[in-house]
């Protein structure tokens, strides 16, 4: 086999990318095929079964079926990752012989027994026990609540089997110096991949503010909510966009003369919304990785409001109003509906550490491709 390949174990498919996770993971085996690695991909999945955008990025595809049984919840390893063995991952990644990147500790499985003589990465996606005890304080069903609070503790207990990885790959400065500080000589930080080159963000004025994310995401519906809050008692009209609709977000716009919900059916659809639109109205109510939509928003939109959960780098926090209270938010609303968008070089200039086929190549120099 030629040195210059690498294995990539996914927990769900990356395609279409259409979603934050997913969306790091396609654009990573795009870069890297580009620079002349050859992807071995592995996936988990359940109902993503399209691989037509990846046949020309990868040597091999293999997918596996993630089994969601209820009774995984009463397992010592986190649901997340027991939904995610498979002997037959392991027999493949045995076979293929070449370096590996788990995409998140919930691909590990097999890396918690077993030992490989090529180097291993672990992308982790995020603090995982952290954004599973987030998740439980958004969640307002009962019987998810407790399976979030479970998981956080389980993936607590589970993270120490990230130390038999050579690297974690890190996404955002927060989590950097948390792993950094907990496995010795471990951490490297490589930031989000993303399609994006160039700023397009349309000079001049807007229509309308977006807010627009998967609503399937509890922290999802309850920054909606608090958007729609913020927007009730201004005369400033609000889109929220998702491609699932949830009642008690439908029941709170009914309410409101100015806001409007929009059903996306494509990324093609959600660009347009993203282009036409004057502001970019962002928030979550925890503090987790690195939101692409923030990146989407910086790239193909005008203004952007939101706050500090939803990025930590300070190049990127300059270029957007950062708020905290609804009152904040209200008032970066009024202000930068009078304010005409002018491109500045400062944005562009704080987007280039985040250049896609550069952060590639610094995975094929750290992994020895």
């Amino acid at each position: 086999m030629s040195r210059k390949e690498l294995q990539i174990i996914a927990f769900n498919n990356p395609y279409p990318a259409n979603y934050g996770g997913v969306i790091d993971i396609f654009y990573k085996i795009k870069a890297l095929s580009e620079l002349g690695v050859k992807i071995h991909l592995h996936f988990f999945t359940e109902d993503r079964n399209d691989t037509s955008g990846l046949d020309v990025y990868c040597e091999t595809i293999y997918k596996y079926e993630k089994d969601n049984a209820l009774w995984f919840h009463l397992s010592k390893l986190p649901f997340c990752v027991k939904s995610r063995q498979s002997k037959v991952l392991l027999r493949n990644v045995k076979r293929l012989n070449c370096p590996i990147l788990f995409e998140s500790i919930r691909t590990t499985g097999i890396l918690k027994d077993h030992h490989f003589k090529h180097k291993v990465a672990v992308r982790c996606h995020n603090i995982e026990h952290e954004y599973s005890w987030g998740l439980y304080k958004s969640e307002t069903n009962r019987f998810k609540k407790w399976a979030f609070a479970l998981e956080a503790y389980k993936l607590k207990w589970y993270e120490k089997y990230l130390e038999k990885a050579d690297y974690l790959f890190l996404l955002s400065h927060n989590e950097f110096n948390y792993f950094d500080t907990r496995f010795t000589n471990k951490a490297v930080y490589i930031p989000v991949f993303h399609e994006h080159e160039t700023v397009l963000g349309k000079e001049g004025f807007g229509a309308y503010a977006l807010y627009h994310g998967d609503l399937s995401v509890a922290d999802n519906i309850k920054s909606a909510l608090f958007i729609i809050d913020v927007f009730k008692t201004l005369k400033k009209p609000l889109v929220i966009a998702s491609s699932i609709k949830v009642k008690v977000l439908l029941e709170a716009i009914d309410t409101c003369k100015n806001i409007k919900f929009h059903q996306v059916n494509s990324n093609a659809e959600l660009n347009t919304l993203i282009e036409n639109a004057h502001i970019n109205t962002l928030f979550s109510f925890q503090k987790s990785g690195t939101k692409l939509k923030v990146f989407n928003a910086l790239y193909k939109g005008r203004h952007c409001i939101l706050n500090d959960n939803m990025v930590d780098d300070p190049e990127i926090l300059n270029e957007c109003v950062v708020v905290t209270t609804t009152l904040e938010y209200q008032t970066a609303v009024k202000h930068l509906f009078t304010k005409e968008f002018k491109h500045a070089q400062s944005r562009q200039n704080a987007l280039l550490r985040y250049n896609s086929k550069a952060n590639a190549q610094k995975i094929v120099e750290v992994m020895g491709l």
